[in-house]
């Protein structure tokens, strides 16, 4: 009998200890856009949200939100990538998604994200619920 495929789940990576097995190689050769090696890290870009989709202990998804707080660019979903197999539109969508209620929660660049193919996302709705749910659990910081 063939043994069950493993559990799909996304974790926001502050929630791991330990890097999943083979997110070096899905950021390196499966991004859906290949980095910019000459772009570098701004010391004014902020990772405001990140995650991995998981395949039981194996990465097979991964993205983040960034903000060039130098700039007058929005927040923007970027690196992502995805293993052979989960480029498919509703894995894409579904951790798009996960990335932006992460950032909603504070919301630091503004309302408006940048999607990963460049079209605007306005999250004013997402950025009320999120921060009135991480306020009741007493895990939203004040801003000042």
């Amino acid at each position: 009998m063939p043994a069950a495929p493993a559990m799909l789940e996304i974790l926001r990576t502050i929630e791991i200890t330990v890097e999943p097995e083979g997110l070096g190689a899905l950021l390196e050769c499966d991004r859906l856009v290949p980095a910019n090696d000459d772009e570098g890290w701004p010391e004014e870009r902020h990772l405001l949200g990140e995650c991995v989709l998981l395949e039981g202990a194996r990465a097979v998804g991964f993205g983040r939100v960034i903000w060039d707080a130098h700039t007058d660019d929005l927040p923007r979903v970027t690196d992502l990538a995805f293993a052979p197999g989960f480029r498919q539109a509703f894995f894409i969508d579904t951790l798009e998604q996960e990335l932006i209620a992460e950032y909603a929660a504070e919301a630091e660049g503004g309302e408006v994200v940048r999607g990963h193919d460049g079209r605007l996302i306005d999250i004013t709705r997402a950025a009320r619920n999120e921060g009135r749910h991480m306020a009741a659990h007493g895990q939203r910081r004040p801003r000042a």
